[in-house]
This record gives structure tokens, C-alpha cells and sequence, in this order.
């Protein structure tokens, strides 16, 4: 069976005349009625009844033309989206990103590409840096937006967003931002920062801000999730460093002091594996 006996028999089944269905297909009436012919043989069933005067179609043929129907119009529709596909137009995307990302940039990212590919499907995956580092050379993401990221050859990376780091504190701390006289007055605080694990290089700014005020701070507990570290703090558990973003999405009792003098700065970078074949993805990066 090819797909040619398919739209012969779906044209008969519209027409149920021989001479117009062959008329329609630009084909003599003799070589539909042997394709007709050669297709009741392979399937072994009748699928038309026929006389001199008319052509009907057997239960068996109305199901047959039925389900012919949408097969072929399965396949038209995949031939016209094929052209959209092979340009990126349309698809699918795997993001991953940190927590801040959804309260900055991302959703502006998204509604972009919602409104000029509206075809293209993206799946979102809230991951810490060291999860979606691994997803990524794993294939199980197209996009990573992450801190601080490693260098790798197989990688190509972007500076995404750029934001000043705010000191958190609880929200009844004596110090606020009136009477802040500069970090070496926490010197003595408890700390929670990053852990190493999830991104060296991340940890080792956040300490580098206290290094850059003359002291190592003394940390009590390390964490990846930035809301953990606000609730962590509100308990009066300790202070820390976050990007100052999180003070517009926090409920937390705790108070933001925004560290503009300081060099360091919370950063967002885009990684993508060099060699994806994903045809979105070229979309994608054009629209960051």
C-alpha cells in the first residue's frame, strides 16, 4: 500500500463515480479501477460496491475512508510545518534556570517568545546551578541560566542579566539602611551562604565581599535557595548576601540593605551546548 491508493480511494469515495474521481486525479478511469482493485486485494476486504449505474461504499469502506481521511491530513499538516520546524519557528525549548530569574528577566523572555513564535512549546525546570550544569551535558536541556558557571570548551555562554547584591538582615536587626556605617560592622554576625558544591565560584564571591571589608565571616549554615535563606534569616538564624531582586517577591520579616559601592555583582549567564542541533535554539538565543 502507498500513499497514492490512499488519495485514489479518498477521491472515489467523494466522488463514487469512476469517471470523475479520474477526471479529479488527472488518471484514465481504467488505472483507478485496477489501483481500487489492488487495494480491496491487499486488505482483503470489499470496500466499494458497484454497478453499472452508481458506486457505494461497503461499512468497511466508509471506515476505511474515514481513517484514510485523517491520515492524509495528518500528512499535509506535517508538510506544511515542516518548513516553519527547520527554521525554528516552531518546536520546543528545555529551559533551566535559578530561583531569581522568574522575578527578573525570564518572564519578559517568555512573553517575547510566546508573541513571535507563538508555535514554539517551552519546558521549564527551577534547578541550582550544579543540577543544570549536569542536565546540560546530559542533553536534558537546550539553555542553563545559571551563577558563576565554569568554563568548558563544549559550551557557549552569554552574560544574561547583572544586579547588585543587597545585606540581609532580620527585620529588627539595629541596623538598617539609615544608620549602616559599612560591612565590617556584621564582621561578628552569623552568616548563611552558598554552598561550594553547587558553584565555587559563586561561593567564593560571596565570600569576597567580606574579604573585601577586612574579615571572614563565620558560617553557620549554607544553602542554594535564596527563599530558604530569607526564612533562615526572618528565624534570626543568621544574616546574609542575596541578590537585591529578592527584596520586591519576599513576605519574609527581614530587611534589605542594597550594597551599590561594592565591585561585586550578581550575575546571570546563559549556557547551550555548541554542537545543539535544536533549531529553536538559534531562535531562542536571537531573541535574548
Amino acid at each position: 500500500m502507498e500513499l497514492r491508493h490512499l488519495r485514489y480511494f479518498v477521491t472515489l469515495a467523494e466522488e463514487l463515480h469512476f469517471g470523475r474521481a479520474a477526471q479529479r486525479l488527472f488518471i484514465v478511469q481504467p488505472a483507478l479501477s485496477k489501483q481500487i482493485q489492488d487495494l480491496e486485494k491487499e486488505l482483503q476486504v470489499t470496500l466499494l460496491e458497484r454497478s453499472k449505474r452508481k458506486v457505494n461504499l461497503t461499512p468497511a469502506g466508509t471506515y476505511f475512508w474515514q481513517e484514510a481521511r485523517q491520515v492524509l491530513a495528518q500528512l499535509e499538516e506535517v508538510q506544511n510545518q515542516l518548513p516553519m520546524i527547520a527554521r525554528g519557528e516552531q518546536g520546543e525549548i528545555r529551559l533551566g534556570y535559578v530561583g531569581s530569574c522568574i522575578h527578573t528577566f525570564l518572564p519578559e523572555v517568555l512573553v517575547a517568545l510566546n508573541q513571535r513564535y507563538p508555535k514554539i512549546q517551552t519546558y521549564l525546570s527551577e534547578m541550582t546551578t550544579a543540577s543544570q550544569l549536569d542536565a546540560l551535558q546530559k542533553g536534558r536541556l537546550d539553555v542553563a541560566f545559571v551563577r558563576n558557571p565554569p568554563f568548558a570548551e563544549q559550551w557557549e555562554q552569554r552574560l544574561i542579566f547583572q544586579e547588585t547584591f543587597s545585606l540581609v538582615l532580620p527585620a529588627d536587626h539595629p541596623i538598617d539602611g539609615r544608620n549602616f556605617p559599612g560591612l565590617s560592622a556584621v564582621a561578628r554576625e552569623k552568616f548563611i551562604l552558598t554552598t561550594r558544591q553547587d558553584g565555587a565560584a559563586y561561593h567564593h564571591q560571596q565570600l569576597s565581599i567580606c574579604e573585601g571589608a577586612g574579615f571572614s565571616p563565620q558560617i553557620v549554615h549554607e544553602t542554594v535557595h535564596g527563599h530558604t535563606v530569607l526564612h533562615l534569616i526572618e528565624k534570626k538564624l543568621g544574616i546574609s548576601f542575596l541578590p537585591s531582586s529578592f527584596a520586591r517577591v519576599t513576605t519574609a520579616a527581614v530587611k534589605f540593605i542594597e550594597l551599590k559601592d561594592i565591585p561585586q555583582r550578581a550575575e546571570i549567564t546563559a549556557l547551550w551546548e555548541r554542537r545543539n542541533p535544536n533549531p529553536v535554539l538559534g531562535m531562542f538565543l536571537g531573541l535574548l
